[in-house]
């Protein structure tokens, strides 16, 4: 910032305009100049200047009058733009030039871009509306809570198809093209993988799931730049399997996804319904588009279990559920999150699954997640659907922004990441989900301050793997919906 005060001159009434000069800019140095005279110039008219010989710094003037030459010059900082404008009057006139104090502001921080892998087609595409709605909120609410120290939060979707090489165009698209720091996504692990091993980690992105929870994520060579907000199926698996036997259940069938999501949930029942005495009939894959799922019906039955778990998402299940009971197959389902879809239930038929039981991560009622509901009911004229993993959207979503703010960069991925855990974890203030929350979150990272944030879905503590810790919820259908049953269960 610049003050710049250009020549005047004046004649006569030197003392005079110092004084005036010094009350009117602060301090000033006047210097008075008068170089050697030359020789005189032609005479002009009474009281007129001469012209000024060729050797002096000044001229000599003519017969009536002499001047002197004034320079001041002076260099002030100051804090706000200033336009002074002066008229000295002394016993001559004297104009003094504009002072012109000239700011220079600090440039705001760019908008965080954050790309999200979300799924509007394929097998997963029932949940990917509402989980883009839960982004957006989150975006929308750290906005209007004064952005990252004034950047805005910008989400951009990239659409999986839950395909894995989709996925990892869609990934390469959002960092390359689209120029995001960071990646939200994807629902499915066994996209969310891929696109770590290929994109993610090796251009330095942070990516945080909100919905992937194969146990593979956690032991991942990912240089720490891949974490969830859901918590990992090895919790999920060994609640559900504990559930079976409370249900009576002595032997299971199993029909899964043939990916990560799949095959580690499985495995993960399987281990655990068996160390508590149970036998797992029939263990069968199935891939992602399929006409007809009777071939792996057959072989996930052929034990005649008594009960038939469905591991899968509900773009394959609503085909298989419909085929198992109209085959003869089995009439009895466990259900878990992948399955959680109030559309499935309607296609095969609510009243043909009522009573079945199913897990989800999930948290108990709480005012994060209260605040949460409410603030997704009023952007969107309903309650929050019953799909899974949008509460850990949205606070996937929040996270990056507050990391964003406490490393003080909306561009640096890397330092993003090295401040996700100081947002997150303990110690701190807590906050939690809503504009007022965020509005505080952000002015305590502003002054330095420590914060905890506690989410929608529960407290987001990252453990060294970029995992988090939380409960399975028992939910069931019951009347023509998907309710809770109030049970959370740890593993």
């Amino acid at each position: 910032m610049v003050r710049t005060i250009r020549r005047g001159y004046l004649a006569g009434g030197a003392a005079v305009l110092g004084g005036l000069l010094a009350a009117a800019c602060g301090e000033v140095e006047i210097r008075y100049v008068q170089g050697p005279a030359g020789p005189a110039g032609p005479q002009g008219p009474q009281g007129e200047r001469g012209t000024t010989g060729a050797t002096g710094s000044a001229g000599a003037t003519g017969a009536a009058g002499q001047t002197q030459t004034i320079v001041q010059e002076k260099v002030v900082t100051v804090e706000k733009p200033v336009v002074v404008e002066k008229v000295v009057t002394v016993d001559r006139p004297v104009v003094v030039e504009k002072v012109v104090e000239k700011v220079v502001e600090k440039a705001p921080l760019p908008a965080l871009i954050v790309g999200q892998l979300n799924a509007f087609t394929g097998s997963l595409s029932y949940f990917g509306p509402a989980h883009r709605n839960a982004a957006a909120l989150a975006a929308d609410h750290v906005n209007r809570a004064g952005g990252i120290r004034g950047a805005s939060m910008i989400i951009i979707s990239g659409d999986t198809g839950v395909n894995p090489v989709q996925g990892v165009d869609a990934a390469r698209a959002l960092v390359d093209v689209e120029n995001a720091v960071a990646i939200i996504g994807a629902l499915a692990s066994g996209v969310t993988l891929p696109v770590a091993t290929s994109v993610t980690v090796p251009k330095k992105r942070l990516q945080i799931s909100g919905a992937s929870t194969s146990p593979a994520i956690t032991v991942l060579e990912d240089d720490d730049y891949l974490f969830r907000t859901a918590v990992s199926d090895a919790a999920q698996g060994a609640v559900l399997a504990r559930l079976a036997q409370e249900e009576g259940y002595k032997n299971a069938g199993i029909i899964y996804i043939n990916n990560a999501y799949g095959e580690g949930l499985a495995n993960q029942f399987e281990q655990t319904f068996t160390s508590l005495g149970g036998q797992v009939t029939g263990k069968v894959p199935h891939e992602d588009s399929q006409p007809s799922f009777k071939s792996e019906l057959e072989r996930a039955t052929a034990g005649d279990p008594d009960v038939l778990i469905a591991m899968s998402y509900p773009g394959q299940a609503e085909i298989y559920l419909r085929e198992s009971l109209e085959g003869g197959y089995s009439d009895k389902f466990l259900f878990v999150d992948g399955t959680k879809s109030p559309e499935m239930m309607e296609t095969v038929g609510w009243e043909r699954l009522e009573g079945s039981l199913g897990t989800a991560p999930g948290a108990p009622d709480s005012p994060q997640l209260q605040a949460f509901l409410s603030a997704y009911a009023a952007a969107h004229g309903g309650q929050a659907p019953e799909y899974p993993f949008v509460n850990e959207t949205y606070d996937a979503a929040v996270l990056i922004a507050l990391a964003a703010a406490k490393a003080n960069s909306t561009t640096d991925s890397t330092a993003i990441r090295d401040a996700i855990r100081a947002v997150a974890n303990p110690p701190g203030t807590v906050v939690g989900p809503g504009v007022e929350d965020i509005r505080m979150a952000l002015e305590l990272i502003a002054k330095g301050d420590d914060i905890n944030y506690e989410g929608a879905a529960g407290p987001v503590d990252f453990d060294e793997h970029g995992d988090v810790v939380g409960p399975i919820e028992i939910w069931k259908v019951e009347g023509g919906q998907i309710k809770s049953t109030g049970r959370f269960e740890s593993p």
